[in-house]
């Protein structure tokens, strides 16, 4: 036995000597860039049980507790590394990802390139980071995304746009698929035009977060080759889960994570080495990156360790052991710079607001055009609504007191189911767009790219109030008069426009539809309550004769009803009514609430909540870019 020990400690001396005897090769170079993370720490704040919560809430204190998620980690890397970063599940292998590229505030420690300390700003500038799930414009081509790209991010001409992109393709291996559709593209094709956006501007480092997540095999191998052609011009920084042999070989570098802390970093040669010089040697036909992953797991495995002799330690013992030991490691070590290269940021040259405008606008116009058949369950039920519509109203006639409430009705029904299609439309269409905006922060100013959605969404929102209105008009109206139409038809233009900086208020500020709907119901309600549909406005309180000026329905149906009852000069009245009898058009409107003379104003209170919506829809726009961390 003590024969066996002695080996087997001779063994690990020698192991160590060849780690160091690498360790000290590897001097950086001021050919290279170089990043180095020195001690980085990040928490987050965590609350206790719910009623802790509501008694410091009560008591007008915050009292946090910090949940560490790193717990100072270091290392560095060059030019030309390819390095996967591994762990279990909740390891922090995102959240270092993250704070290395800027993301978030790390509470300790420092990321420096080529020995300066870059700031978040800086750090946006010279690096890329891209999501585990990313967003695409699907109804766009490859070409067209990569021209929209280089259009945006270069401000190229069309000459050197239609080259370059075709350069990017085909270094990608696209070339084949670059008139196919994003939707039509299988997952890896996918991940590596996502990877294709990126490096239009050339980044010095690239973050990726799970890039082979729902691949196969062979497309997580195409993705990984892509990158390791990448890696010779940047540093290229990869969260993996389960790679494969086949995949993990491409590599150069693994850092593996466990609770926050390194178990090991360094290149794949020297992890295998390391590994051994603490005893842990990866069985024969085991996949060599899931045995270091679940080495470092708090879940005990039966395939820890081949060495007998080992006292069979807890999971928690056995993490600290290995983040001990490399911590005392030579590997742990990093170089000084010993000759500091400047950090060069080229300068990017971005097309002003009209430019971005209008590429903006040509992808709207795009997608809407390749789009308008698949809402077409959305069109099929508003035909129908208004295929109902007028089989009830159908045969009307106003100049009878039966058919006073009946026109008021149908005008009712053509000013709320404009305003309610518009409106809803926008939220359940809208949220899908905002995560490709989000995910292309930098690339256009929130102005153009609000601006050009808003006018995006008016052609349909107009082409749906000028059908309904067509509907509702031909049934009221006798005598058809082109101007009169053109009326009804500019002001259900200006609602649905109005309802549209609704719909995208809501959109914007809440990020949840359902929980959108669900707010959004009481504030219907109380606005078409002060509509003067369901409710006598002339004895409406005071207390609630203000919540009317906010309301779309109101302004559209006041509107409406003074169009068309100023044209009825006279209404029958039977002598055996009961009921009071309104002689024309006036007295209805005087009936109801209503002035003749609010005409004017129905128009600019319309238009004075398109523009305070707007406002606040484009504070709301502008506020989700700040206040997400990385996506």
């Amino acid at each position: 036995m003590k024969l066996i020990a002695v080996v087997t400690c001779l063994r690990s001396i020698q192991i160590s000597r060849d780690l160091s005897n690498l360790t000290m090769l590897e001097e950086l170079k001021d050919v290279a860039d170089t990043i180095v993370w020195d001690n980085l720490t990040v928490n987050v704040p965590r609350e206790r049980d719910f009623l802790k919560i509501l008694w410091k809430k009560f008591r007008r204190r915050r009292y946090e507790e910090n949940l560490s998620i790193l717990k100072g980690v270091s290392g560095y890397a060059v030019t030309g590394n390819l390095i996967a970063i591994m762990g279990p599940s909740g390891a922090g292998k995102t959240t270092l990802l993250a704070a290395l590229a800027g993301k978030i505030e790390p509470a300790a420690g420092s990321v420096s390139i080529n020995g300066q300390i870059v700031s978040q700003m800086i750090m946006s500038k010279i690096s890329s980071y891209l999501p585990q799930f990313n967003a695409l414009p699907t109804s766009l081509t490859v070409e067209e995304y990569l021209l929209f790209s280089y259009a945006l991010k270069m401000n190229v001409n069309s000459v050197q746009r239609k080259f370059l992109s075709m350069k990017l393709s085909t270094k990608m291996g696209l070339i084949d698929c670059r008139d196919v559709l994003i939707s039509n593209l299988s997952g890896g094709q996918r991940k590596r035009l996502s990877l294709a956006g990126e490096l239009i501007t050339r980044p010095k480092i690239l973050f990726l977060d799970e890039p082979t997540t729902g691949l196969d095999i062979f497309s997580a191998k195409q993705v990984v080759e892509a990158l390791t052609t990448i890696s010779h011009e940047s540093i290229v920084f990869c969260t993996i889960h389960q790679p494969g042999m086949d995949v993990y070989n491409l590599f150069s570098h693994v850092l593996l994570l466990s609770d926050g802390k390194t178990g090991y970093f360094g290149t794949l040669e020297n992890a295998t080495q390391f590994f051994l010089s603490l005893g842990y040697e990866c069985p024969v036909g085991f996949d060599e990156s899931e045995y270091y992953v679940k080495l470092l797991s708090r879940r005990k495995t039966e395939t820890t360790t081949t060495n007998p002799n080992r006292e069979d330690a807890g999971a928690e013992e056995l993490i600290d052991k290995i983040c001990r030991a490399f911590s005392r490691s030579p590997l742990s070590r990093i170089p000084k710079i010993t000759k500091s290269k400047d950090l060069e940021i080229q300068p990017q040259r971005k097309p002003g607001c009209a430019i971005q405008f209008s590429w903006l606008t040509w992808r709207i116009w795009v997608e809407s055009r390749r789009k308008i058949f698949q809402g077409w369950i959305s069109w099929l039920s508003y035909f129908l609504s208004m295929a109902a519509v007028a089989t009830f109203y159908t045969g009307i006639n106003s100049h009878t007191q039966v058919g006073v409430q009946n026109a008021r009705g149908a005008l009712y029904m053509m000013s709320s189911e404009i305003s309610f299609t518009v409106a809803y439309s926008v939220i359940y269409e809208f949220p899908s767009q905002l995560l490709i905006y989000l995910r292309e922060d930098g690339v256009y100013g929130s102005g153009p790219y609000y601006v050009a959605t808003f006018c995006g969404l008016i052609p349909i929102a107009v082409l749906k109030a000028i059908l309904f209105t067509t509907v509702i008009y031909f049934i009221l109206i006798t005598q058809i008069n082109l101007s009169n139409f053109l009326f009804y038809c500019l002001t259900t233009s200006v609602a649905a426009i109005c309802s549209i900086a609704y719909g995208l208020v809501f959109s914007i500020w809440i990020e949840n539809v359902d929980v959108i709907t669900s707010i959004m119901v009481p504030i219907d309600v109380l606005f078409l309550l002060t509509a003067g549909m369901f409710y006598n406005l002339r004895s409406l309180p005071k207390y609630l004769t203000c919540f009317k000026y906010f309301s779309i329905f109101f302004y559209l149906n006041e509107a409406l009803s003074i169009i068309y009852w100023s044209r009825i000069e006279d209404i029958e009245c039977l002598a055996s009514s009961d009921f009071p009898c309104l002689r024309n058009g006036e007295q209805v409107l005087s009936e109801y609430g209503f002035e003749k003379t609010n005409l004017i104003w129905d128009f600019s209170g319309l238009l004075s909540l398109t523009i305070a919506m707007n406002i606040l829809g484009y504070i709301g726009l502008q506020r989700r870019r700040k206040i997400r961390t990385f996506l």
